[in-house]
């Protein structure tokens, strides 16, 4: 059964969420979305670090975030591309794949949360050139206030899980990434729509609870 949890914080009704947005006489910026996974190949992965039983029903997680081009041209990819907008828990690899998820969980996120920046004209020296067969990756920690329910849906037993993580990757909500994708052709392709992560196994152990700053 999917059990759904909500966290409640302030609705950034961005770019990101639409199919297709297209300009006003009120000045909208113009957007796809759904398009890049048939135009590139870019993969993420998740490598866990360090997995923490934090209060207040948290885990906390250390992890390597590893953005991979496994196709055959240049992906353009904005650095701060860590950005959770839900985050996604199975209890099998095929449950994970067949998207039948014991929890999901979609955070609202505030402009400052999602870390957007209202200029414009995109910064370009936030964004990296990932050729063919190559790795951008760094680490992060995220805290998901999970515990709870998993214990609720395995009846207190702990045992193996599998991850996702829904990534947004675009932070421009003024500028048109079509636009910008059109501009930088160039020098490879424009990656703007959110991501999922590959499920990762993690394993819930009856560690002693720690509090997390």
């Amino acid at each position: 059964m999917k059990f759904v949890l909500l966290l409640v914080v302030t609705l950034w009704a961005c770019a990101v969420t639409l199919n297709a947005q297209t300009p006003s006489d009120r000045g909208g910026v113009e957007m796809t979305i759904g398009q890049d996974k048939f135009l590139a190949n870019l993969k993420l992965h998740t490598d866990l670090i360090k997995l923490e039983t934090c209060s207040a029903d948290r885990l906390r997680f250390t992890l390597r975030l590893n953005y991979v081009n496994e196709g055959k041209n240049i992906i353009i990819l904005d650095k701060r591309s860590s950005v959770i907008s839900n985050y996604l828990i199975s209890r099998s690899l095929e449950n994970a794949v067949n998207k039948k998820y014991e929890i999901e969980v979609p955070i609202l996120l505030g402009l400052d949360a999602a870390r957007m920046t209202m200029d414009s004209v995109p910064d370009e020296s936030q964004f990296v050139l990932l050729k063919p067969g190559e790795v951008y990756r760094f680490d992060q920690v995220f805290s998901f206030y999970i515990r709870a329910a998993l214990e609720k849906h395995r009846s207190s037993r702990v045992g193996l899980n599998f991850l996702q993580l829904v990534v947004l990757t675009w932070y421009y909500p003024r500028a048109s990434n079509i636009k910008w994708r059109d501009q930088w052709q160039t020098k490879g392709y424009l990656w703007s729509d959110p991501i999922i992560s590959i499920p990762m196994p993690f394993k819930v152990d009856k560690a002693p609870v720690v509090d997390c700053l």
